[in-house]
């Protein structure tokens, strides 16, 4: 008899949700990354306005471009706090997805270590049984060859014939 595992059913589901938290985590971190590829661009935006501005200041600018880009400046500023702030979100439900990732995982293992205490009471009940099986053919082995030396050696008990008298 082959082994079954009565609660198959419930391991897969468990090894599916723990795919499925897998890939939740895996877009949470995506969405993390491209956060923050957003702010290092901001960040760099940011940076070439601040050259920009200091080499048109040598240069000899008027008020108006200073005055734009000291509005570019502050929309830049706005721009990269509302990043800041999508990044602290998109970093919290990444830690979220990564603690149901972590819960689903745990409530796998309990399961495929039930399966396998399973599989090895099965397999230790079965070598018992084995082990049962050839004790009993030894044992009917055994008590064959021994009707075997009884017969060779006490041959079976002779009739009296009557002797003649002379």
């Amino acid at each position: 008899m082959a082994f079954h595992f009565s609660l198959a059913a419930l391991l897969r589901l468990r090894k599916s949700v723990e795919h499925q938290q897998e890939l939740l985590l895996q877009q949470a971190q995506q969405r993390v990354n491209a956060c923050r590829q957003e702010i290092l661009a901001t960040d760099i935006a940011t940076a070439e306005l601040d050259r920009a501005s200091a080499q048109s200041l040598q240069l000899g600018t008027s008020a108006a471009e200073l005055q734009l880009d000291s509005f570019y400046r502050s929309q830049l500023r706005q721009r990269r706090d509302l990043f800041d702030q999508e990044l602290t979100q998109r970093e919290e439900f990444r830690a979220a997805r990564q603690l149901a990732l972590q819960k689903a995982r745990r409530q796998r293992e309990a399961v495929e270590n039930l399966r396998r205490r399973q599989l090895e009471a099965y397999l230790q009940d079965q070598a018992r049984r084995e082990q049962q099986r050839l004790d009993e053919m030894f044992l009917q082995r055994r008590g064959r060859r021994q009707q075997k030396i009884s017969a060779k050696t006490c041959p079976p008990a002779r009739q009296a014939v009557p002797r003649k008298r002379i």
